[in-house]
């Protein structure tokens, strides 16, 4: 069950709650999946990413994977300047995450997601603060990046392939009702 919404553009076929869900569903089986096989057992950022870059058009898919993918890397490399710069403490995890705000609201300017890179900049040093060791913010840091790189290229292949099969059905003309007689 698709509705149609008006936009500047005209009008857009938009999924219905069930085929967002059903997006979802299968964006996370198949990163629980893939990660699982190389022994990764902890999917958190890839499901987290299905559910963050999933959107209903494919404008919005293109543009939440690209700020998820521009804001982790952003957060990553933030956090890790912070961390080996200041060292793993509470006031360079305040800086680390007040300089990633400024660095995407004045300087990247990706709409939507821009919270990702501040959030990013606390996964990646917060370990290393508790355990009182840089490396453990490295690590951090990549387990994050390839997590939301596969949970958000996942995103945005199911919503290209949604949107490629609305359009073939949407194009699809009935049979005419006179080909019988």
């Amino acid at each position: 069950m698709t509705f149609r919404t008006e936009s500047l553009s005209g009008t857009a076929i938009q999924p219905s709650g069930l085929q967002y869900a059903v997006r979802i569903l299968i964006g996370c089986v198949i990163v629980w999946f893939v990660l699982d096989r190389i022994n990764h057992h902890n999917p958190l950022w890839a499901v987290i990413s299905i559910i963050v870059a999933t959107e209903p058009e494919l404008s919005a898919a293109l543009m939440a994977f690209n700020s998820r993918i521009v804001n982790t890397f952003i957060g990553c490399a933030v956090g890790l300047a912070f961390l080996y710069l200041l060292g793993p403490s509470f006031g360079s995890i305040l800086l680390g995450i007040v300089a990633s705000v400024l660095i995407c609201t004045f300087l990247i300017r990706v709409p939507g997601s821009w919270r990702i890179a501040p959030v990013t900049v606390a996964i990646v040093m917060t370990p290393s603060v508790l355990g009182g060791s840089r490396s453990v913010g490295l690590a951090a840091a990549i387990e994050r990046t390839e997590e939301v790189l596969l949970g958000s290229g996942v995103a945005l292949l199911i919503t290209l392939a949604s949107f490629s099969i609305q359009r073939q059905i949407a194009h699809r003309t009935p049979p005419s009702s006179s080909e019988g007689e």
